[in-house]
């Protein structure tokens, strides 16, 4: 018979919570407050030592367990409208399903729980964990939410520069993802307007094959520009592109610029296909 320890079971719930809490974050690149992380995280640890024993009645059933979390979201992030309420809900669900997969895993895989006393009731863990295992755990819980904040940050920056770039020419209409970009200074030499660098492979519909560019591009009624540009390992290019009848950024129209056309991949993960100038998107 395992011998529970409330103050262990406590714990144990807590830096779960927390986990999930930060995982939460993560998934919606949404960041909160950590008097509110651990607010939420507490109030989970509390309802998860009050439903560990048997003889809890409608506390334990799945509605209140419905409830409860909806309560640890809201704390956590508050309630902006209902739609986005509805969002963070999910992701905490499937963070949940994450790390609770993953313990339960490791757990039954590799025969640790067993050695660990791990006793699941009424949907909660508990880990019989030596106090050195639990400053460890802490100390790991702390290192991961350094791991899931840096992720957020990441891509709450890469949000807040990602824009739907539109460009209208010859009767044709292309819309693609693109960020803005402080390192893209490129300008026209003969007319001064800000260049666009968008990969060859998204104007498929405007732009000609690579092999003879510039030709075709002129015979298609293209507007052709011809940018300087340096780069590493390439002090002195030139980079082909065209004067468009129109570009819209997030839907609002761009006075002049040009889209210069360049054959790299400028996002592995394909999250974006051309670089704004920031000159594009100043109010």
């Amino acid at each position: 018979m395992v011998t529970v320890y409330i103050d262990v079971l406590f714990l144990v719930n807590f830096m779960i919570n927390i986990l999930i809490t930060e995982g939460t974050g993560s998934i919606m690149c949404v960041d909160t407050k950590w008097y509110r992380s651990l607010l939420s995280a507490l109030i989970g640890a509390i309802y998860a030592v009050l439903i560990f024993f048997p003889g809890m009645g409608i506390a334990g059933s799945i509605i209140m367990k419905i409830l409860i979390s909806a309560v640890l979201v809201w704390v956590a992030f508050g309630f902006k409208s209902l739609p986005h309420f509805l969002k963070m809900w999910g992701s905490f669900y499937l963070a949940s399903f994450i790390f609770g997969g993953s313990l339960i895993a490791i757990m039954s895989t590799t025969g640790l729980g067993r050695r660990l006393g791990a006793v699941y009731s009424n949907g909660e863990v508990y880990l019989n964990l030596p106090w050195r295992w639990v400053f460890a755990s802490a100390v790991g819980t702390y290192v991961l939410i350094l791991f899931f904040s840096r992720i957020r940050k990441r891509r709450i920056v890469r949000e807040a520069v990602k824009r739907t770039l539109t460009i209208y020419i010859n009767g044709n209409v292309i819309e693609t993802s693109a960020i803005i970009d402080t390192g893209n200074s490129l300008f026209d030499p003969i007319t001064g307007a800000p260049v666009i660098v968008c990969e060859h492979r998204a104007l498929k519909a405007l732009v000609p094959e690579e092999d003879e560019w510039m030709e075709k591009m002129g015979t298609m009624g293209l507007r052709v520009r011809l940018i300087p540009f340096s780069s590493i390992g390439k002090e002195d290019g030139i980079m082909p592109g065209f004067l468009p009848d129109k570009v819209k950024i997030d839907g609002m129209e761009v006075k002049r610029c040009i889209i210069g056309i360049t054959r790299s991949t400028l996002s592995e993960g394909e999250e974006y296909h051309a670089l704004l100038n920031p000159a594009t998107v100043v109010k």
